[in-house]
């Protein structure tokens, strides 16, 4: 048994050039036959765990997955329904906002590992963003989520873009290197991060 579906970008008209094709493969047993580069790879029990925990990464499939193959006719994950609400967003800040800081605290000390704690960085920013948004009912799943979000993140669009860089340097191979003044530049423009994620904190605490 297998099915196969896209999300990600493609299926939110977000294409560019720094794009690729995000495929989930769910199975029932090992698939050797599938690349693991190129197929997000998860069996049907596991799939069911993440609906039961609410988990960002369930919704994410439930609200934008696209199904392109199926071994039975059927769509997994359509019959499943809505996943359980999501509840962990105050775990799930900690382990972003300590993510940001420590990949920025590692920056400071030197470049030899930028692209790396660069991408870390940008991650941290983007899931904490996307986390906030699922958590207050209009989830962002974007690339940009933190400059989506209200209040948006305080940080120039190119130095964002430098962050972007950085994360699809770091996983995909794809684009320019940083050089040294992106570098700095991010080091100066990550000053703004800490009060913005705890500000997305506090609003979601009166909530």
């Amino acid at each position: 048994m297998m099915h196969i579906y896209a999300f990600g970008s493609v299926c939110r008209g977000e294409v560019d050039n720094g794009s690729d094709v995000d495929l989930l493969a769910c199975v029932d047993e090992a698939a050797p036959e599938l690349d693991h580069c190129k197929y997000s790879i998860y069996r049907y029990p596991r799939l069911r765990a993440l609906w039961a925990e609410g988990n960002p990464f369930a919704w994410h499939l439930h609200l934008e997955a696209r199904l392109i193959f199926s071994g039975d006719g059927s769509d997994f994950l359509r019959e499943m329904g809505p996943p359980q609400p999501y509840v962990a967003v105050e775990s799930d800040y900690a382990k972003f906002q300590d993510l940001f800081m420590q990949s920025w605290n590692e920056l400071e000390r030197g470049a030899n590992s930028a692209t790396f704690n660069l991408s870390c960085m940008f991650l941290a920013l983007r899931n904490f963003a996307t986390c906030h948004s699922l958590a207050q009912g209009q989830p962002i799943f974007s690339r940009r989520s933190p400059l989506l979000v209200a209040p948006p993140l305080p940080m120039s669009v190119e130095d964002f873009s430098r962050l972007t860089r950085a994360r699809l340097l770091s996983t995909r191979g794809h684009g320019d290197r940083l050089t040294f003044e992106d570098i700095r530049a991010v080091l100066k423009a990550a000053a703004v991060v800490p009060p913005w994620m705890n500000t997305l904190r506090s609003l979601h605490e009166r909530v």
